[in-house]
């Protein structure tokens, strides 16, 4: 008996039958006990590492079986693919068997996937090495994801999306309408159906500054990686689940939210086992999928965490992303959370600079709205911040720095040569740095010049097209505007463009903004600057 091993998971008979296995290797005594032949394990993703007593070892798996017995046809024949898409767990009794018969014929990688309970209840106990162990405190979240998995519920995947919403999703929720044939083939759980097909044709497109962008990553890049990686897919789909509550004002896919980030964030830990998927580029586009979720969330996340694994993922890899687009985006988003919280940023300003000089001193993608010569002065304004001793009482020499900073930012160019959106958003977002700037290291301004700088922020904002990407791509300008804002009418303005970004964007952040300035309205407000969008807990709101 002490020489007996034991598999991580249960076999593919018991699975099948949904009976207990033992998973004793090479095979269970529950199939030998009921006189059935054990199927064997099958481990489904390449170069996924064995772990405890299999570490180097590798696993049986026995001959596949081809089932003979006849199977009744469905009185009801499989209809095409729809326009609308029903929901994807709700499955006909009448082909259970037959589903079954196909799982075994075909080569499906998302097999084990689809099983969330059995996941979670035969995971075994492992030691993640401290080489590898990038991030700990989202994991503590997982406890509470688990109980509430394990626990009975109604799964809301299976309801249809609201008749209202189903004319507008329409023919852009077909996988072959919006990827083509060449995807069309690619299968994915069951329970992820709808929704990945709202996340590639509502969510990517809102990821772009453009939303008619023909060249957006998320598209090109992200998704395919998606189809190879279990984390990425699960972190993909938890975005899609809390952008489609968050956009349409429902609570219809809130627990399949935090489900999908639950199970991107289990299989994530899996892939840091091992340094061949750790340094895989998928892994480092499911920390960037995941910080969007939390984004879309409500903007409260202590983001340093996901910041920290990303970084240690980033030096493990030789090689970088297409174009740096993970990268580049990561360092925007740790940039614009050190510049709402006391914490320094995570990368240094070595490596901030490496990332943008590869591409050409600027992005590689439109999917981030400030420009990168704009973006490198953010950077030296919250890096002198942070190297303050007192910034309230900010030194003689700082109070210099802080106006040579403020004329480079009023004489540089206009971002003219892209059109009037780019033009606008790239305005706002200049006027804006210098209001926060000021702000920031408690510069005295003028009532004419607080004006003035407040009004551009407004009129930039105004001059952009509601419900785009242009405009709601503009939460960090207006909230740094609208907190000097005094007028009612100004007020219900801003109030109103951010309920337009909120249903358009389908980030939950800017509901969290609004808070913000609802408080900073009624008197409400920090004595520091910095501390204005302090979240609950260790957490900070991320408004961008």
């Amino acid at each position: 008996m002490a020489n007996e091993r034991y598999f991580g998971r249960a076999c593919k008979t018991c699975r099948r039958r949904g009976r207990g296995c033992d998973r004793r290797m090479p095979s269970c005594n529950t199939c030998e006990t009921n006189g059935l032949t054990c199927e064997g394990y099958l481990l489904q993703w390449p170069g996924l590492a064995s772990r405890g007593q299999l570490v180097g070892k590798s696993i049986p798996v026995t001959t596949k079986r081809r089932r003979t017995r006849r199977v009744q046809q469905s009185a009801i024949p499989s209809p095409p693919l729809p326009i609308v898409p029903q929901s994807p767990t709700t499955q006909s009794p009448q082909n259970t068997d037959n589903n079954n018969d196909q799982n075994e014929t075909q080569e499906n990688p998302f097999e084990d996937l689809v099983d969330p309970m059995q996941f979670f209840m035969e995971i075994p106990e492992i030691h993640t090495p401290p080489e590898l162990l990038v991030w700990s405190n989202d994991a503590s979240l997982l406890n509470n994801y688990d109980d509430d998995l394990l626990a009975p519920q109604p799964n809301l995947c299976t309801a249809s999306p609201p008749q209202d919403h189903c004319q507008e999703l329409g023919r852009a929720m077909d996988y072959r309408y919006v990827l083509g044939p060449g995807l069309d083939v690619l299968s994915i759980p069951d329970e992820l159906k709808f929704i990945m097909q709202y996340h590639i044709s509502e969510v990517v497109p809102k990821l772009c500054v453009d939303n008619l962008s023909p060249r957006n990553p998320y598209r090109d890049y992200i998704l395919p990686l998606a189809i190879e990686v279990p984390s990425l897919l699960y972190a993909c789909a938890a975005l899609a689940a809390c952008h489609y509550d968050v956009r349409l004002s429902t609570k219809q896919f809130e627990r399949e939210f935090f489900r999908f980030k639950g199970k991107a964030m289990k299989r994530l830990q899996e892939d840091l086992y091992s340094q061949t998927r750790a340094s895989h580029p998928g892994t480092l586009a499911t920390i960037l999928m995941l910080c969007l979720c939390d984004l879309s969330h409500g903007g409260i996340s202590d983001f340093q965490s996901h910041f920290q694994g990303a970084k240690k993922l980033i030096e493990l890899r030789q090689e970088r992303t297409a174009g740096n687009f993970v990268e580049q985006y990561l360092v925007w988003l740790d940039v614009m959370a050190a510049a709402s919280h006391s914490k320094p940023t995570v990368f240094s300003s070595q490596e901030i600079s490496s990332l943008l000089v590869e591409s050409g001193d600027r992005w590689s993608f439109d999917v981030i709205p400030c420009p990168s010569d704009q973006f490198q002065i953010i950077c030296e304004i919250v890096a002198l911040y942070k190297s303050q001793v007192d910034a309230d009482s900010p030194s003689i020499e700082t109070s210099n720095q802080v106006q040579e900073i403020k004329q480079r930012l009023l004489q540089k160019p206009a971002h003219c040569d892209r059109g009037q959106n780019w033009l606008h958003m790239t305005e706002a977002y200049r006027f804006a740095i210098i209001l926060y700037l000021l702000r920031l290291f408690s510069c005295n301004i003028d009532e004419f010049e607080l004006d003035w700088l407040v009004s551009s922020v407004l009129y930039h904002a105004r001059a952009t097209p509601p419900a785009s990407g242009w405009s709601d791509q503009l939460l960090w300008p207006l909230f740094h505007a609208g907190l000097e804002v005094k007028d009612a009418r100004r007020q219900e303005w801003v109030r109103e463009r951010a309920r337009c970004m909120q249903s358009s964007g389908g980030f939950g952040n800017v509901q969290s903004a609004l808070v913000l300035l609802e408080d900073a309205w009624r008197g409400k407000r920090p004595s520091k600057y910095i501390n204005l969008m302090q979240g609950s807990g260790n957490g900070s709101v991320l408004l961008i």
